[in-house]
């Protein structure tokens, strides 16, 4: 999809979910208890950090983003940590092996599924009637690769894209207020998973429904969405 066309249908579905900040789905509220803790991969989180142009286009601003990847991670870690969760960073093998290449298609393929729930579960009306309301989505079999390299149970992934209003869109904003307008400025959205490594079924699934607010580019504000984010993880 246009990433003008994608961030109106984030803002539509925002709308007709009401003021309510995150919805979570589950599976399971309790993690499963073999002969130990549950352990939990962290997967480096998937950012993308923006600038919204007066035009409404989105312009990728890599220095912002490696800002927020970094601050998303210590606020992940620093929770996970709070919560005396059993967890491991993912150390990802390079990405010119084969492994590498494999791995990447699994973070992307999370991106993609966790789209797809917030288009077609969050909101009653999209619900797919094949799921039969069930909330059952998988990310499949290719996620055991990842407790090959962790000896996980589960990952934990997080993905969340944010846009900020660029001079010229703030005064298009200002203009169209005298005229009585409505001219969205940047948005923050995204979601986290818990995915089990054995089925690679996503146990639970948190919704950061759009708002404009939220700045991933500093330590503090990434603190607070993440609060938001992992608000209801399963112990």
């Amino acid at each position: 999809m246009h990433l003008i066309g994608k961030l109106a249908a984030v803002v539509l579905m925002a709308a007709s979910l009401g003021a309510c900040a995150t919805q979570s789905f589950y599976t399971t509220e309790a993690l499963r208890r073999d002969d130990r803790h549950p352990r939990i991969l962290m997967m480096p989180p998937d950012v993308e950090l923006s600038e919204l142009t007066a035009g409404g286009g989105l312009e990728t601003n890599a220095l912002w983003t490696q800002a927020g990847t970094a601050n998303l991670t210590a606020a992940v870690k620093q929770t996970l940590m709070a919560r005396n969760t059993q967890f491991v960073e993912f150390a990802p093998p390079k990405d010119d092996t084969p492994e590498g290449q494999r791995l990447e298609q699994i973070q992307k393929l999370h991106g993609t599924v966790g789209d797809t729930i917030r288009i077609f579960h969050t909101a009653e009306a999209n619900r797919l009637p094949t799921k039969g309301g069930k909330f059952d989505w998988t990310l499949g079999p290719a996620t055991q690769e990842l407790a090959a390299y962790s000896d996980a149970d589960y990952a934990l992934f997080v993905w969340v894209r944010d846009s900020y209003t660029s001079p010229g869109r703030a005064a298009l904003k200002a203009a169209a207020l005298l005229l009585r307008v409505y001219v969205p400025g940047g948005i923050q959205y995204g979601h986290a998973s818990l995915v089990d490594l054995k089925t690679g079924q996503v146990v639970w699934f948190n919704a950061l429904h759009p708002r404009e607010a939220g700045d991933l580019r500093t330590a503090e504000p990434a603190k607070d969405t993440v609060a938001m984010l992992l608000d209801n993880l399963p112990k």
